[in-house]
């Protein structure tokens, strides 16, 4: 019989993400990409794995990034989108593995 923990750490979930970032900010836009993912509800770090695409606008320019995120709670993949879609500036989310 196998022993749980309740101490594990939840799996971290991967995603390609889309996200709009204003060109009045202070940051580089990795760092700027990060903090925007991290401000959705029960996301303990996320971490920008790979870079897909820059499309510069007027006003804001777009990524599309590989992510990785680790959650402080167990989310279905509908809860993952729904929790990613709150983040401003996101555009769209084109994969959650």
């Amino acid at each position: 019989m196998a022993i749980s923990s309740d101490n594990d750490p939840e799996p971290p979930t991967t995603a390609v993400v889309t996200i709009r970032i204003p060109c009045d900010t202070d940051s580089d836009l990795v760092t700027n990409a990060e903090e925007r993912l991290s401000r959705a509800e029960d996301i303990d770090t996320v971490t920008i794995d790979d870079l897909h695409g820059i499309a510069p606008k007027l006003s804001a320019t777009t990524i599309t990034v590989g992510i990785t995120i680790r959650w402080t709670t167990t989310l279905t993949d509908a809860q993952v989108r729904r929790r990613l879609a709150e983040v401003p500036g996101l555009e769209s989310i084109k994969r959650i593995g």
